[in-house]
């Protein structure tokens, strides 16, 4: 079974919350977000490997990804008793990793903002950049 057929859902509530944050703040960059993720992933790797987690060292547009998708993965991996189809923690790594990596594809292939935009488009056809 491919990746994306696997993990659609958590992928897509990861992306819906990265949305959240840009509607927010539309000037949000790609690089930004990609230093949210950044600090998700190395906070849950941490917690696997048994090490104590420190509260990032985020400017306020990457700590409010860093936010906003931790939100959602927490409730992803059942925490706290949330009654929802969780996630482990490796899954969750891996599903974060797979988002930074078309954070990263998108914006080489279309710029500053090439990630979000093509989200948008994905999750919000209807809705134009201005």
């Amino acid at each position: 079974m491919e990746f994306e057929d696997q993990y659609g859902s958590a992928l897509m509530n990861i992306e819906l919350a990265v949305m959240d944050v840009y509607l927010q703040h539309p000037q949000l960059l790609d690089a930004q977000v990609d230093a949210g993720l950044g600090a998700l992933i190395s906070r849950y790797k941490a917690e696997l490997l048994g090490r104590e987690v420190s509260p990032p060292q985020l400017p306020q547009r990457p700590l409010l990804v860093f936010e906003s998708v931790r939100d959602t993965t927490e409730l992803m991996l059942g925490r706290p008793d949330q009654v929802m189809d969780t996630i482990t923690l490796e899954e969750t790594v891996t599903c974060l990793q797979r988002i930074r990596k078309s954070v990263n594809f998108w914006t080489k292939r279309s710029g500053k903002q090439g990630y979000l935009k093509f989200v948008r488009s994905q999750l919000h056809p209807a809705a134009t950049d201005s």
